[in-house]
């Protein structure tokens, strides 16, 4: 009998202990849980070892890890780094300091903590059993910051006592510059915002019920996503509050903004805001049966019910163009060649889009002159005389799409890039474009066999005001070219060119685009079509495996020839100057802290050491992804294959 007790104590002990130390083991609390809801950008990696393995199994982690990249990828990760301190992230750390300090979750986030022009950058990481690295990692944070010229102090915030360092000020900085280093509760917290990290203290000690893992937006986000993942582990997760975020980088940046319009300010007053959050997941490798995918990720990007929006309309204003119906008939058309760089397919409701562009114009020009632009094309004796609503905007069709071809050899204008609207009726459209056209000195007709013109329009020696609509599969098809020339005072109109072939309507930055796409509909049987690819086939099945079906989107990329001018440019030391959609977004990346953005900026990458892309290429496999418009919302997903 008293056996028997001794070994019910010791289990009992035993079992103690054990629930001790699983208490432990997950003390670290998750970083939505005490993160605030002013949150606006997120990525949560719970498990770096893992997610570190699985990204240097893919095509991208080979190359990055290829010995030829090496110098240029450590001057890569140096300038990054450089243009993140720029941008507000004066912590100090890096994924590589953090190599033998977390224990679990390592998150990054974007907090506003004070309205629009506040910001703060906070590092969150589970260290749970790490004590002697963590104090490593903070001895040499503090041994840096100290030889940057910070000083240190202690201090005391919600009761916890928390390394404070005031960093030396940068031209034109304003404010406080400081950064906050503290480990509560197995979890080690940086951040440059003291509001952020006293919310993140009082969260640890007592739970919150306004943290980010309770925003309405968070949860529908991520909720829909998981919803849609094909398996259940993932790398990393993340969600932006897009305006809020946008606001977070103005400040981060001193609050400064491009001239001229706000658009900021002008898409939240047209009902944009109605897009409430996006975010998901990313997984690097997935093996199944059927698929063997890279990248995989699935999103959602949330945007419910406007509840200012009129009666019978999802959202307001300028935000009723967002409607995108879903179709199920989705293949290249017997005109889209073969040998291209990407292809976007579409559905928009453009009639609409058109109509409820009204206001977004509007507010741009700060006068009522839509109404008055559409009737001084019709009526203006100087003008073309056309009624661009019953002539033109009427008879289009519900089905766009967007094509990219690169031009060989590789300059900053070698994206060409075309957009094609389906028509319902093409003989009004193209007497419209006829009319125009031959009433503008500038355009230039350039026939293609017995029955089909392309006008384009030359460059204009002098600046001329331009009003450029642009939307969701446009992405700088039609953009005023922002590039100056040595002596000039603004920019020239770029060449565009126009076309109606059939029951298409064209436009491109180029007219050997729209003529390479005429000559593949002339081609007929012999075409060589991108539908009978055999990289599109196979994204199209993998596709299929990852949810696709009754979309709104389809998207497929040859990575390797997206990539290209962006490489090549870089190698020429060119890459400031890119008018490719990839260029333009890393330059305005690039261009963050600098005082005027809009001037075009020295490269600063050194990619003279980069290999022949040749040997780069081979790591490119093909990529897709497709959209899906569902009641609160679009969901997103896709994934790259091995070449």
């Amino acid at each position: 009998m008293i056996v028997t007790l001794r070994w019910a104590r010791f289990v009992l002990l035993a079992a103690g202990m054990l629930t001790l130390a699983q208490q432990q083991i997950e003390a670290a609390p998750k970083a939505a849980t005490v993160l605030p809801q002013t949150t606006k950008s997120y990525v949560s990696i719970p498990d770096y070892d893992q997610a570190s393995a699985n990204f240097d199994e893919t095509q991208i982690g080979k190359l990055m890890a290829d010995p030829v990249m090496k110098p240029f990828t450590d001057d890569l990760k140096a300038q990054i780094k450089q243009k993140l301190i720029a941008g507000g992230v004066k912590l100090g750390i890096t994924l590589e300091d953090l190599k033998d300090v977390y224990a679990g979750e390592i998150c990054f986030a974007n907090d506003q903590p004070n309205g629009e022009k506040s910001d703060g950058v906070v590092l969150t990481v589970d260290v749970t059993g790490k004590q002697a690295q963590v104090n490593a990692l903070l001895a040499k944070i503090t041994q840096n910051q100290i030889a940057n010229g910070a000083k240190e102090s202690k201090t005391n915030i919600a009761g916890v006592q928390v390394t404070k360092f005031d960093l030396p000020k940068e031209p034109g900085e304003i404010g406080p510059q400081e950064a906050y280093y503290v480990v509560q509760q197995d979890l080690l917290v940086a951040t440059d915002s003291l509001p952020t990290l006293t919310y993140i203290l009082e969260a640890i000690a007592a739970a919150k019920n306004d943290n980010l893992a309770s925003l309405e937006s968070f949860q529908a986000v991520l909720k829909r996503a998981a919803t849609g993942r094909i398996v259940d582990s993932y790398d990393f997760e993340w969600f932006v509050e897009p305006f809020g975020y946008a606001e977070v980088v103005r400040s981060q940046q001193g609050g400064r903004k491009k001239r001229g319009t706000d658009m900021l300010h002008l898409l939240r007053n047209q009902g944009f805001d109605a897009v409430k959050g996006l975010g998901g997941y990313v997984t690097f490798i997935v093996k199944k049966p059927n698929l063997e995918g890279e990248l995989v990720h699935s999103s959602f990007i949330y945007a419910p019910q406007d509840p200012n929006a009129e009666a019978g309309d999802r959202f307001r204003l300028g935000a009723r163009v967002l409607e995108f119906p879903n179709d199920k008939a989705f293949a290249p058309y017997d005109w889209v060649p073969g040998k291209l760089a990407t292809f976007l397919d579409f559905r928009w409701d453009i009639q609409a889009a058109f109509q409820y562009s009204e206001t977004i114009v509007n507010e741009y020009a700060d006068d009522e002159i839509f109404d008055e632009l559409i009737d001084s094309l019709k009526t203006d004796p100087a003008g073309p005389k056309v009624d661009v609503v019953n002539q033109i905007v009427k008879h289009l069709d519900t089905k766009v799409c967007m094509m990219v071809d690169v031009k060989q050899p590789v300059t900053p204008q070698s994206e060409q890039r075309l957009v094609a609207v389906h028509l319902l009726n093409a003989q009004p459209v193209k007497d419209a474009i006829t009319q125009i056209m031959e009433q503008d000195p500038n355009a230039e007709n350039h026939p293609v066999g017995d029955k089909y013109d392309i006008w384009e329009i030359h460059e204009e020696e002098e600046e001329i005001p331009t009003l450029v609509i642009s939307g969701p599969g446009f992405p700088d098809s039609m953009v005023v070219n922002h590039q100056f020339a040595s002596q000039q005072a603004g920019p020239k109109v770029p060449n565009a060119s126009v076309a109606v072939m059939d029951d298409w309507l064209f436009f491109a930055n180029n007219k050997e685009v729209i003529r390479k796409a005429i000559e593949t509909r002339l081609a007929g049987p012999n075409a060589t079509l991108l539908a009978n690819a055999p990289d599109y086939q196979r994204i199209d099945a993998a596709l299929s495996e990852v949810g696709s079906g009754v979309d709104s989107f389809r998207h497929f990329v040859r990575t390797d020839e997206a990539a290209r001018v962006t490489y090549e440019l870089m190698q020429q030391g060119k890459m400031p100057e890119s008018e490719s959609a990839l260029g333009k977004v890393i330059n305005q990346l690039w261009s963050l802290g600098q005082e005027d953005e809009t001037v075009t900026r020295e490269q600063e990458i050194d990619a003279s050491k980069l290999p022949p892309f040749a040997q780069v290429e081979g790591y490119l496999g093909p990529s897709g992804s497709y959209a899906r418009t569902e009641k609160d919302g679009w969901f997103v997903s896709g994934l790259m294959l091995k070449k």
